[in-house]
């Protein structure tokens, strides 16, 4: 199990920037969505939960990484977040992916002058430690 751990630090710290590991986290965000329509829609009550425990996850991990006390923009996106998972939970799947879609879009518009950013050490490289940081 540590070999494991070991190759998933290693596979994530090798040549990810911040904007990239954010990128990743919305598409599994919609895919977890569509996961879950697709279980609901087929009546696979244990596919559903283990899509929308993975979904939770992602969620929680976005949001972790906002500082929406010290930033406007993430104010408003940690409040479109918790309104994607009111959506979800009200079985709206379409406004969830519309939603996270909308904000993916708008991060992977600006990914190249954020990855810059990041060389240029304007914005902070991801740690090389396992730590608690705002990624976002």
């Amino acid at each position: 199990m540590n070999l494991l751990k070991t190759y998933q630090r290693t596979s994530i710290k090798r040549g990810w920037t911040r904007v990239d590991l954010l990128l990743m986290l919305y598409d599994r965000a919609i895919g977890e969505i569509e996961s879950c329509e697709i279980a609901a829609e087929a009546g696979d009550q244990a596919l559903y939960c283990k899509h929308e425990l993975a979904l939770r996850k992602t969620i929680m991990t976005i949001h972790a990484g906002l500082k929406p006390d010290e930033d406007e923009v993430a104010f408003n996106i940690a409040r479109l977040l918790h309104f994607v998972m009111v959506q979800f939970d009200a079985k709206d799947y379409a406004t969830g992916k519309k939603l996270l879609g909308q904000i993916r879009d708008g991060f992977a518009q600006i990914a190249d002058q954020a990855n810059e950013m990041e060389r240029q050490g304007t914005i902070p490289a991801l740690p090389e430690t396992d730590t608690f940081e705002s990624i976002a």
